[in-house]
């Protein structure tokens, strides 16, 4: 399963402190954790950013993101986390959606 996960960095921790919990969670091979396949991971100069990510089950998500609240308290201000789909097989479930709503 794909996930999408938007976060907001918390701007009271300093860039020191937050590169240090990225380099004890990346450097000591703790992220990603098993299960879990990073595809993309996007940032802007806000302090905010997305990421995708692979995974055959929710708690594998969570312990991803898990893995960065325990590192560093307060790493996040704000995540949102949801599986995702393809546009393209979205709209064959939204027809159908549709067409049952339609003809009943």
């Amino acid at each position: 399963m794909q996930f999408l996960v938007y976060w907001e960095l918390n701007e009271n921790m300093s860039d020191a402190d937050r590169l240090q919990v990225a380099q004890k969670l990346t450097g000591s091979g703790l992220f990603p954790p098993k299960g879990v396949n990073i595809v993309r991971w996007d940032s802007i100069p806000d302090l905010w950013g997305t990421l995708v990510l692979e995974a055959d089950n929710e708690a594998d998500v969570f312990r991803a993101l898990a893995l960065w609240r325990a590192a560093g308290a307060g790493f996040f201000k704000v995540t949102n986390t949801a599986p995702t789909l393809p546009v393209q097989e979205v709209m064959p479930i939204v027809g159908e959606i549709h067409q049952a709503l339609d003809n009943p």
